[in-house]
Parts: structure tokens; C-alpha cells; sequence
């Protein structure tokens, strides 16, 4: 009702239509757009015909898929996985197109009918291999480094400390972090509840605050930075910390490789140096989110 969304993204109208759909569907998008076109199709239809119940059936699966895509494109702010709940419908629809393509199914007789099949087939194999093993794996790499560095070979778990330099909503969280001896903290990215809607344009969460100026958010969030320093580079350190609202440096400070000639600058002369790196992924849309995560642990 507040159009909270928006802050989130917007997207042009036909963005399940050009983007979401063949995103799920990938080499079986014409299948199911043949399939939903064919339930879809105006006809004389009888209960007492054959396979009547079977097509009013389909039918009412390819009202639920074009009503829901419809109604979700009508709202400005769009993501891929709010409909995935028509993706089984949507593998319904596609299947008796994809047979009847490649009948005998699977082994059609046209060379190159199986050739298309193969190669379909090699395509999702690859995808599915991709994005379950190596796309974006670092975020969840991470989660088990630190978990594993809090656990101790007794069994026990020590009071451990994280801090996450990542856009929000970077990791898998408390999935991973499973102890309560882990106290971990991210940036953040609340929507502007209580900011009228005529000043939205001008607020900036948490995240945003920090990538415009990581420098001046850490030394406005964070505890003075001598407090970390190194003992040939240590000073008085400043005792006003704004009555305690600063965080104290945690053990473990994790960010994108993106972030890492910042981060050298912001940490050169502290104790923290690298202790893990792993490899995240090939690309990425989101800028800030582009290169290896790395992990900085704080020495004694």
C-alpha cells in the first residue's frame, strides 16, 4: 500500500515475458508457450467428447499461469523467483509439445530432432552443474570457514565476532552461522517506512551510505582505528565513541574483492591481515558484488 517495493528495483512491464520466463523455462520455453497457447484455444468442447476432463484440466493451468504472470507484471518492482510456484505448471503445459517434437520420444527417428534433444539436454546439464557449484559459491564458502573457525575439537564453540562489508542480503546468514556464539553483524537495507514518500528519492539505507564513502562510514560507525592498529603504528587512541553507539572491530572482517583497494587503504597499519579467499564467481550484475570474497582477521 506504501509502494515500499520500488526501493528494491523497478523493472519495464514486459519483464516476465522477455527475462523471467525464458530465465526458468530455458530450452523449454517454446515448448510451454506451444503447450499454454494449445489449453488456451477456443473450441467446440463437450463433457461427453474424449479427454475432456484431461484439456479443461490444462486449461485451467494456463489460466493460473497467464492470470498470475499478468498480475505480477502489473507491479513496478519484479523478480524472477515470484513465480516460480507456476514453474511445475509450466513443465505440465510443455510436456505433451516436447513429446510430440520428439516422438518417438526419446529416441525421435529425425537425426536432427535427437540432435536437438541432445544438445537441450547437455544445455540444462551444464546450467544446473554451474549455478549449483560454482556461481556465487564464495558466499556460501565463507559461511563455512567461519562457522568451522568458531568450533573448537572439544566440541565447544568460542565467542566469535564477524562483520560484513557486503551489499545486504550477500549471504545465506544465520543458515550457515548456526551457533549463538557467533556474533555477526551485516550492513543494512531497511526500505523507508517512516520516510514520507515525498522524501524517498533522497534516502539511502545502510549500504548505500557505505559504498558511497566506505572510509567515512567506518570512521563514523567504527571504533577509532587505533584500537586495531599494529604496535610500530599505535596512538593514543580516541576515547569518544559516541557513547558506545560505535562497533568494536570484530575478528573477522569479510567483503568483496571489489572492495579490496579500499579496504588496504582503510586497514594499512592495523592487525588485520588475509586469512581465507575463495572464489565467488565469473560475473555478476551487481557491481559491488564482482571478484573473490575475502576474509580479514584481526591478529593479536
Amino acid at each position: 500500500m506504501q509502494d515500499l517495493a520500488v526501493f528494491y528495483g523497478r523493472n519495464r512491464i514486459d519483464y516476465y515475458f522477455t527475462e523471467g520466463l525464458p530465465l526458468l523455462l530455458t530450452t523449454a520455453l517454446p515448448f510451454a508457450a506451444v503447450g499454454t497457447w494449445s489449453a488456451l484455444r477456443s473450441g467446440v468442447d463437450r463433457p461427453q467428447f474424449a479427454g475432456y476432463a484431461q484439456r479443461q484440466t490444462l486449461r485451467i493451468l494456463a489460466l493460473v499461469v497467464v492470470t498470475t504472470v499478468l498480475a505480477f507484471s502489473m507491479i513496478a518492482h519484479k523478480e524472477m523467483r515470484f513465480i516460480y510456484p507456476v514453474l511445475p505448471i509450466l513443465h505440465v503445459l510443455a510436456a505433451k509439445p516436447l513429446a510430440d517434437f520428439f516422438r518417438p520420444f526419446p529416441l525421435p527417428r529425425s537425426y536432427f530432432r535427437l540432435a536437438i534433444l541432445l544438445f537441450g539436454l547437455t544445455i540444462n546439464i551444464y546450467i544446473a552443474a554451474y549455478v549449483s557449484t560454482i556461481h556465487q559459491r564464495g558466499v556460501i564458502d565463507v559461511m563455512h570457514y567461519l562457522r568451522h573457525e568458531a568450533e573448537l575439537n572439544n566440541g565447544l564453540v568460542k565467542n566469535t565476532t564477524v562483520g560484513f562489508l557486503m551489499p545486504c542480503h550477500s549471504t545465506p546468514w544465520r543458515s550457515h552461522l548456526i551457533h549463538p556464539e557467533i556474533n555477526a553483524w551485516a550492513l543494512t537495507c531497511e526500505p523507508p517506512i517512516d520516510v514520507p514518500r515525498e522524501y524517498r528519492a533522497d534516502y539511502f539505507d545502510e549500504a548505500d551510505v557505505f559504498y558511497m564513502h566506505p572510509g567515512g562510514w567506518i570512521d563514523h560507525n567504527m571504533a577509532d582505528r587505533r584500537t586495531v592498529s599494529s604496535p610500530a603504528s599505535s596512538g593514543p587512541a580516541n576515547k569518544n565513541d559516541d557513547n558506545g553507539r560505535r562497533r568494536p572491530w570484530p575478528e573477522y572482517l569479510v567483503f568483496f574483492e571489489h572492495l579490496e583497494p579500499t579496504m588496504n587503504a582503510i586497514l594499512d597499519g592495523t592487525r588485520y591481515e588475509e586469512c581465507w579467499r575463495g572464489f565467488n564467481t565469473h560475473w555478476h550484475d551487481d557491481g559491488r558484488r564482482r571478484g573473490d570474497v575475502v576474509v580479514r582477521c584481526l591478529r593479536q
